[in-house]
This record gives C-alpha cells, structure tokens and sequence, in this order.
C-alpha cells in the first residue's frame, strides 16, 4: 500500500480531478442505460415483440459504460489512491500523521487535500489537517 505524503497527494489532484470528472459522467450514463434497460425490460413483458435488437443495444451501452467505470477505478487504484464514493468524486490518500495510520480525505471540487480521518472511519469524521501533520 502506497503511503502519501501531503505535498505528493496535492500534486497528483489535477490528474485526478480528469479521470474522475470523466468517471463521474460515465458512471450517470451507466445509471442512464440501466434505467432504460429496465424501463425496455417492461415494455417487452407486454409486447415487446421485435424489440430484442434494441434491448440488445442498451444491453451493450449499459456494458461499455460499466467497463469504462471499472477501468476509471482501476487506474485510480493502481495509484494508490481510495475511491470512497463516486458520485460525489471522494478519495482518500493513506498516510501517516503523527507517527499514526490515518486516511487523507479529498472530494471532488476541493481546492486541495484539507481533510484526514482514522482508518475505520469515514467522510462524517474528517478533521482539517493540522498544520504540524507532516513535520
């Protein structure tokens, strides 16, 4: 597991902020198709005779856009960062104040990593972090 120091997590944002501004649209459009599947699904228990072309089609849309999805956290992952929630772009950096385990916490439309709470804990206990935090 990747430790971050606060300057390194800061440098990599604007990269992040591009991979998920972009997951974040495909991740609505997966929400979209699978809707839309579902709606398609319905109209076909009634009569749905000749629509299997297009349940095939938003079959596949609905597929491209989870794949898109899954590739946007993988590469995320690969950088040794948490996403903790996509739909509001939250991701957290571990790193080490005070000699202790902790998690940096950054949401999308932050200036910069400003926050950090406890391993087992989440968004609701993030505190600011302390200006001595890393030396």
């Amino acid at each position: 597991m990747k430790i971050w120091s606060l300057e390194e997590a800061n440098k990599t944002l604007p990269h992040l902020r591009e991979i998920l501004s972009v997951l974040i649209e495909e991740n609505k459009r997966a929400d979209l198709a699978r809707e839309a599947l579902i709606e398609l699904e319905e109209r076909i228990k009634g009569d749905g005779a000749g629509m299997e072309r297009e349940l095939e089609y938003r079959k596949e849309r609905l597929l491209e856009s989870l794949a898109k999805v899954r590739q946007g956290l993988e590469q995320i992952s690969r950088m040794g960062c948490q996403v903790k929630d996509l739909e509001i772009g939250l991701i957290d950096f571990p790193a080490i104040i005070n000699e202790r385990q902790v998690l940096l916490c950054w949401q999308m439309g932050e200036p910069a990593v400003l926050y950090w709470h406890d391993m087992d804990k989440g968004f609701t206990a993030r505190q600011l972090i302390p200006s001595d935090a890393f030396g």
